[in-house]
């Protein structure tokens, strides 16, 4: 059930609440009753609804928080292909043996993560 579902479902209850306070003395017990289960019934509904909407809530704060921690990570460098958890940083570059005429670059990159000894060596090619 949904937020607008459990809306209407207040706005009904709210409803029968007034219709409540507008019955005569004179009408039976059973009416008084039936308007009162009908009540029961809809804030039960509102319940329900509320408690969905809250779950949802929850869920989506879950998936931004992990969205923004993958913004960081983008931001930051590229995250370990290892350990996912650190990040590869440069640590250390020196012209490449062949090429370094050329411009390029021979880089080596280690992971942040204490517990993950990956390191990589890429060719860095200048204007790519």
């Amino acid at each position: 059930m949904d937020l607008i579902t459990g809306l209407s479902a207040a706005q009904q209850a709210i409803g029968i609440v007034k219709s409540l306070r507008d019955i005569e003395r004179d009408l039976d017990s059973a009416t008084y009753k039936a308007q009162m289960a009908e009540l029961y019934s809809g804030l039960a509904d509102v319940k329900m609804a509320l408690t969905d909407a809250q779950t949802q809530l929850h869920e989506k704060d879950q998936a931004i928080r992990l969205l923004e921690e993958t913004i960081k990570a983008l931001k930051t460098g590229e995250a370990c292909p290892m350990c996912q958890e650190g990040q590869m940083k440069l640590f250390s570059a020196k012209p490449h043996p062949e090429f370094g005429v050329f411009g390029h670059e021979e880089r080596k990159f280690k992971c942040t993560n204490s517990e993950c000894d990956h390191t990589a060596v890429r060719k860095y090619v200048p204007g790519e």
